[in-house]
C-alpha cells in the first residue's frame, strides 16, 4: 500500500457479520495516513460497536441522522469533507437501497447526498449473491459509477462456500488506496 496522506474517506458499516473485518480495515487505512470518518447503520452496532471504531479512528461514530452537527445535517456536512464513502459490508438489503435511491437513514442519505466517489465491498450469503434481484442491483449500481470492491469467494459465516464473501481487509486498503492515489492525479 502506498502512503495517502490528506486524504478523508467516510467508512460505512452496515448489519452484517463481516462489519468485524471493517475494523482491521479502519486500522490499515488510518495507518496508511486516510483520515477515517465511519457512519454505522443500527443494524450494524449488534455486530461491532461504535466504541471500538471510535478508538480505531480517533473520530466520533455517527449512527443516525440526528446526530449533533454544527448545522443538524450530518448526511451532508460528513459527504461534503469525504474524498470517497466506502461501505464495507454492503449487505444485499443496503445494496438494493442504494440501488433505488433510498434514504431513510443516516448512511444511505449520506450516499445519497454525496459529492464523491463510492465504493461498495458487497458481503452476504452465496444464494443472496447470487440471487437475480441482487444481480440487478449491481448493475444498477455500476451503470451509475459505483465501484464494486469484490465479493470473493470462500467459506462463508453460515459455513457454505461460494461467492459474496466480503474481501479480506488489507486486500480492501489497497483497492481503496489506489482509487484515493488515482483520484488525486
Amino acid at each position: 500500500m502506498g502512503q495517502t496522506n490528506n486524504k478523508s474517506i467516510v467508512l460505512g458499516i452496515t448489519g452484517g457479520i463481516a462489519a468485524y473485518k471493517a475494523a482491521e480495515l479502519a486500522r490499515l487505512l488510518v495507518k496508511q495516513g486516510v483520515e477515517v470518518r465511519v457512519a454505522m447503520t443500527e443494524a450494524a452496532c449488534h455486530f461491532i460497536t461504535p466504541a471500538t471504531m471510535q478508538a480505531l479512528t480517533g473520530k466520533p461514530v455517527l449512527v443516525n441522522q440526528w446526530d449533533a452537527t454544527s448545522n443538524g445535517m450530518a448526511h451532508i456536512d460528513v459527504s461534503r469533507t469525504a474524498d470517497a464513502i466506502v461501505i464495507a459490508p454492503a449487505t444485499a438489503d443496503f445494496m438494493a437501497k442504494l440501488a433505488h435511491g433510498l434514504a431513510d437513514d443516516l448512511l444511505s442519505t449520506l450516499c445519497l447526498a454525496r459529492d464523491c466517489p463510492l465504493l461498495v465491498a458487497p458481503a452476504m450469503n452465496k444464494q443472496m449473491w447470487a440471487n437475480a434481484a441482487t444481480q440487478r442491483n449491481v448493475k444498477q449500481l455500476i451503470a451509475d459509477g459505483v465501484q464494486m470492491l469484490g465479493p470473493d469467494s470462500g467459506v462463508q459465516a453460515c459455513g457454505e462456500e461460494g461467492m459474496g464473501r466480503m474481501l479480506e481487509a488489507e486486500s480492501l486498503a489497497d483497492e481503496i488506496v489506489a482509487s484515493l492515489n488515482s483520484a488525486a492525479t
